[in-house]
């Protein structure tokens, strides 16, 4: 009875500590990483000095350090740069400026030079990251700008099907026959449909994005998801051929089944979309090892070169994709949930012979 009862309290002090852990290591790689490169950069720089102090003259290293500092302040801002300043103050004292491997300094000039260069470091640094901050923010203000008008449009489209649909139907004055008013009924369920899959997507993506994303897993039949996933697409697989290969030793698999659920539909309906209508859509599963991959390929229109390293970008679409709907955020939203589940996802293509999309996750 006492064992039975431990078990519990272990798995709630785990449940407790797990979130505490991943704060702090966010935490680290947010604040304390910078530090640590510029740090890192400091004696990259330093031992760089060694090899060189014999054929140039101390205050001309210095600006190798000036430099160090300057990509500092443009990659991770003014904290970093700063603390990078004092340290190589301080590592060009004691390494390369006699006397060596003491801050005691004989000749005064090298005490105007620190001053100096400390000084210029800080100042240079400053200035660094304030056009590091406003070419961010410039690059903040453009990609509002695009989203917007991307929603926008995307939220636009379906609203005016909708109002114009419903005015037609409530307008006492227009004569319908019967099978006039049943397609205005269809154009207004279709439109609420994209309506409403738009706004999930966003709520998806704010979801998985914010953090607030919690896995929980569950044992399932990997054949039975794949089948609720083909069961919910019906409507757009139609009559199509859908080639299902999955190994006879494949195992039961512990996933989060309401997300790992929206992830395959996105990646599924994207093949459906970018492929012609009579093409067969591939699915294919084995395990290798401790891992699941899946992959579905289709025999579609594929993805340009050009286009392949940014499919997974939020709101990114191929440009060749004008005439097909979407918002640009299925596959970022697939791929933030696999990933939330320890995998990955990639794709390959063949230009103009079809894509595949290989998803790979840990069996338990």
């Amino acid at each position: 009875m006492e064992e039975q009862g431990v078990r519990p309290s272990v798995v709630s002090w785990l449940t407790i500590i797990k979130p505490i852990i991943e704060e702090n290591t966010m935490i680290l790689k947010n604040r304390i990483f910078p530090y640590l490169v510029s740090a890192g950069l400091v004696f990259i720089t330093t031992l760089l000095g060694e090899f060189v102090k014999g054929r140039l003259e101390p205050t001309n290293i210095v600006m190798f350090y000036l430099l160090a500092v300057v990509i500092i302040a443009i990659r991770w801002g003014q904290g970093p740069a700063i603390v990078a300043s004092v340290l190589s103050v301080l590592a060009f004292d004691f390494f390369l400026v006699p006397p060596y491997l003491t801050l005691n300094v004989h000749d005064f000039e090298y005490l105007f030079t620190f001053g100096a260069f400390l000084a210029v470091g800080i100042i240079v640094s400053t200035l660094a990251s304030k056009v590091r901050d406003q070419i961010i923010q410039r690059q903040t203000e453009k990609l509002h700008s695009a989203l917007l008008n991307s929603i926008s449009h995307d939220l636009k489209t379906p609203l005016v099907s909708i109002t114009g649909a419903l005015s037609t139907l409530l307008d006492s004055k227009s004569k319908l026959s019967e099978q006039q008013k049943n397609e205005l009924l269809e154009m207004s369920r279709c439109g609420s449909e994209r309506l409403n899959r738009i706004v999930n997507n966003l709520l998806d993506m704010t979801r998985t994005e914010s953090g607030v994303l919690r896995i929980v897993k569950k044992q399932c039949d990997l054949r039975d998801f794949i089948g609720a996933c083909l069961e919910q697409l019906k409507d757009k697989i139609g009559s199509r051929n859908i080639k299902i290969a999955i190994s006879k030793d494949m195992p039961e698999v512990a996933v989060d089944f309401p997300y790992m659920l929206k992830a395959f539909l996105n990646v599924i309906d994207n093949s459906l979309k970018y492929s012609p209508d009579g093409s067969p859509i591939e699915i294919e599963a084995s395990c290798i090892g401790d891992r699941v991959r899946v992959s579905v390929r289709d025999h579609g229109y594929g993805i340009p070169r050009e286009d392949l390293g940014r499919i997974f970008d939020k709101f990114y679409r191929v440009h060749r994709a004008q005439n097909i709907m979407g918002t640009g955020l299925g596959l970022s939203i697939s791929k933030n949930i696999i990933e939330a589940h320890g995998g990955r996802i990639s794709a390959e293509s063949v230009f103009g012979k079809g894509a595949a999309f290989i998803i790979e996750f840990p069996v338990g």
